[in-house]
Order: C-alpha cells, then structure tokens, then sequence
C-alpha cells in the first residue's frame, strides 16, 4: 500500500525562516529556564540588566545609553517618537513600505505636523528629492527604516543622517530587521534615536525594545515645554531614575537604581546571553556570515527561475523578497510548505502580499545548515503546487556561493 510521507510530521513545531521572529540558539533558551528573580533587586540592576546596556552599546556602534524597555520594536519606535516630539513639531517620515507607514501613523498619534516621503516599493531613494524637501521643511526630525522588513530592501542610513544634520533635524533609525545583522553605525551615521526589537538578528526572545540615545536627543526631551504623554515609556524617565552620574544621568554614582517600568527578568537575562554570543562571534564575522547566507538564498532561488523583487541595489543580507511564480498563490506555498515540509516562511505584506514570498535569514539562520533545507523544501512545495523547475538547482547554486566564500 502506498503511504503519502507528510515530512513535517516527525517535527514538533516548523522551522522558522520567517523574518522574525528567529530560531533560538540553545543557550539563550537555557537562559529562559531559570527560577525568577526579582526586578527592583540590586543585583538585578547591576548583574544582568547593566551590563546587558552597557554590552549593547558595541553592537549598536554607540558611546552613547542603550535602552531596554519590556516590548518590541513598535514599542521602540513609539517611545522614541512621543520623547522628543511635541504637537506641532515638523517630521518628515521616509515611506518606503509597511514599516515606514507605521511610522507614520506613530507620528500622527503624537500630534506631528507630518510630511511624508514617498517612495515605490523596492525602489532607491531619490536622495537629490529628499535633500531639497529636508531643506524646505527643516523638520525637527526626520525618520527612515534602514532595513524594510516588508520589501526585503536596506536604505542607505548614512547618507539620509547627513541629510538630517545638514538641516539640523534628529535622525530616527528603524533598525528592528538591521541590528546584529547589518553593519549599523549609530554614532557614525548620526543616528539620534536608534530603535530595535530583541526578536529578530539579535537573536534573542520577543518582547524586548531597544533603543540607543544621542546626547542631542537626551537634550531635546530635557527641553520639552510640557512631559510626554505617556508614563511607562518616557525615555527620559531611564535618565532621571537609573541612568548615573558619571554617564551623564541624575542617580548618584553607587546610589540604587528605579527601573521606570519593570523589566522582564528572563527576557533580559536571554538578551544578555544573545548579546555575549555575538560578540564572541566578532560583528565582523556576523555581518560576513548573514552577506554570505543571504547571497547564497538569493543564487538558489533565482537558479530555480524566480526573480527576486526590489531593484539589486537594495538587496537585504537578512530579508530576502522573492517573485513568486506567475498563477501560484502566496498563502498555498507557505501553507504547503510548513504543513508538509516544516519549514515556515512568509507572503509579502498589503499590496505585494499575494505577489512576494520573504524568507528571513537572521541570528543562526544565516548558515548552511537553515538555508539549504529551506531552498529544498521551497523547491518542492513549488513542485507540489505546479511550477517545475530543474530538480536541485536551487540547493546546488546555493551550495558553490558557500564553498566560494569559504
């Protein structure tokens, strides 16, 4: 009797090669299986969370603080936005996908006077346009995603801070899909607020935001005519009640810190065991190995006939946005492949949603080890759903970009 093999059956969960959230590595899960402790006690403060901040600050490229906040990235970028804006206040928001959009919105929620700066999809930046339309407006701020986590296309963040210094506006980075994975420069790009999630190329679990923070953008909440509308997330309460002295905040050097809202003891404690593993690693080893991965993604699918979507330029080394085949549908291949072949990948988001597949390749997934099974399984599902391609091109073309990099 002939059995039909479901292949993800022996499998307790699939893999994930979403774009975020990431695979785990096993001792940042092991830091999750601990008895809990108590957030407000000292040595919580001045064992895990400290130098948890203090550690974040090189991979972030900062001298400047690095705040942890329960959350994610929308968390991040809220809280960076209702800190320094005021109603009124000028913003010119780069939209260059989903999360350039939410930004936007973000930004009307705290009363901006917005103007936004559109952008096609998958498309560059017109940094001419933007210059002239930075010097028109002289926003207070100016926002960009660095990596479009909906388009699978990274912006050139060091030329937009040059734009917003020139025009003396504040530059706020999105790197919720970047950071840990692209070479991101904070201080050397400008970048005044830097926000991020723990999820995604950090590696680490959901429901921690991280945002870094400029002296400039420390001097510009300080001078707000009235507080920030919300309590929990005031970034300048962190300068007011943990920050010390000696690193430019109000709390007595060796006097005992107040977290303004209470931090998740577990999720901080894996968040310092992922930031360990990374520099262990070496950034520069880490961003080689996700350019590596993400190229060798790229050869293997389009050896398979497919295109990918945004213009070579924008290419992401940690998103991947991919043409799918002409009469196959988005939602049937991420269904078929999870379901009979254990991989999960995603569909594009709102308008590309049922014309673009996106595969992530974050933290460890940026490997041999992740990236070929996701090519075989996504061949095969394409096999399933009518698209034929020449068997095992896609894992063969991945496999000679790995052994030329080696």
């Amino acid at each position: 009797m002939s059995v039909t093999i479901n292949w993800a059956q022996c499998h307790t969960r699939p893999l994930l090669m979403i774009p975020g959230p990431t695979e785990l590595a096993p001792p940042v899960i092991q830091a999750l299986n601990q008895p809990p402790t108590i957030q407000y006690d000292r040595s919580f403060d001045e064992g895990v969370l400290e130098p948890t901040t203090l550690a974040l600050r090189e991979v972030f490229k900062t001298k400047g603080e690095v705040i942890l906040m329960p959350g994610s990235g929308r968390t991040a970028l809220e809280s960076s936005a209702l800190s320094i804006i005021e109603p009124g206040d000028r913003v010119l928001v780069i939209g260059a996908g989903q999360f350039g959009v939410l930004m936007r919105e973000i930004m009307n929620r705290v009363g901006a006077g917005l103007t936004e700066f559109t952008t096609e999809l998958g498309q560059p930046l017109d940094l001419k346009r933007l210059a002239t339309e930075a010097e028109r407006l002289r926003p207070k701020a100016i926002t960009l995603v660095h990596n479009e986590t909906s388009t699978g296309t990274t912006y050139p963040a060091a030329e937009v801070g040059r734009i917003a210094r020139s025009v003396g506006a504040l530059f706020l980075l999105d790197t919720v899909s970047s950071i840990a994975g692209i070479d991101v420069r904070t201080d050397e790009w400008g970048v005044d607020l830097n926000m991020t999630g723990s999820q995604k190329c950090l590696a680490a679990p959901l429901g921690l935001a991280l945002v870094a923070v400029s002296p400039r953008a420390w001097q510009v909440m300080e001078r707000r005519q009235r507080p920030a509308s919300s309590w929990a997330y005031d970034l300048l309460r962190w300068k007011e009640l943990w920050i010390p002295e000696s690193r430019g905040g109000r709390v007595k050097d060796g006097a005992p810190r107040r977290q303004p809202v209470s931090m998740p003891t577990h999720l901080t404690a894996a968040m310092q065991v992922a930031v360990r593993l990374i520099l262990e690693e070496g950034l520069a080893h880490r961003f080689r190995r996700h350019e590596v991965a993400a190229a060798a993604l790229r050869s293997g699918v389009q050896a398979m006939g497919l295109d990918m979507f945004p213009h070579p330029s924008l290419w992401s080394n940690t998103v991947s946005s991919i043409k799918a085949p002409t009469g196959v549908e988005t939602g049937a291949v991420v269904t078929r492949m999870r379901d009979q072949y254990g991989i999960l990948i995603g569909t594009g988001l709102d308008k590309i949603r049922a014309t673009t597949l996106r595969i992530g390749t974050m933290g460890i997934t940026a490997s041999p080890h992740y990236v070929l099974p996701t090519l075989g399984a996504l061949e095969l599902t394409l096999r399933d759903l009518g698209y034929k391609c020449e068997p095992g091109a896609g894992v063969a073309a991945a496999q000679q970009t790995f052994a030329d990099a080696s």
